[in-house]
């Protein structure tokens, strides 16, 4: 990949997610999440054959010279769960930089959600659509998280 590059101070980047529109910060989340996604898959001999922890393996390293933080996955049934630990990113960038990653290394499109955010970590849900809209409402009507990724997995049985 020929496309240059630079280093952003994260105070700069926090500067301009209070200054621009959502629809801007999501632009720009993407377009970093598409170079770390792109990176990853050209390091990956064959995208089709790899396994899970090789592509991990890859993502997590774009992730971490990209500076958002040391990238790992969690399989909650067949939910996948992006964690983000020491990431510097505002909360506004983390799903369309996942989603962006994800999308641009595999060529699906995928679907995120906000899970949890800490001073140390953060979970992103990559699911479908109707996964992420399903997991979200249990979320806002106030079930667990980890209760909406075990409902989800029953399919949407459990109360």
């Amino acid at each position: 990949m020929d496309e240059r590059l630079v280093l952003v101070p994260c105070s700069a980047l926090d500067d301009l997610v209070l200054s621009v529109s959502p629809e801007a910060v999501e632009a720009l989340g993407m377009s970093i999440g598409a170079a770390i996604g792109t990176r990853a898959a050209a390091r990956v001999s064959d995208m089709q054959s790899a396994s899970v922890e090789e592509f991990v393996t890859q993502l997590a390293g774009e992730a971490a010279i990209a500076g958002i933080g040391s990238l790992s996955v969690e399989r909650w049934g067949r939910a996948l769960v992006v964690v983000l630990d020491r990431s510097p990113l505002a909360s506004a960038w983390l799903c369309p930089v996942v989603a962006s990653a994800l999308q641009a290394a595999c060529g699906r499109k995928v679907a995120t959600l906000l899970l949890s955010r800490d001073a140390d970590s953060a979970r992103v849900l990559v699911s479908s659509e109707r996964g992420v809209g399903r997991v979200g409402d249990w979320v806002a009507s106030g079930v667990a998280w980890g209760d909406a990724l075990a409902r989800l997995h029953m399919g949407g049985t459990r109360g």
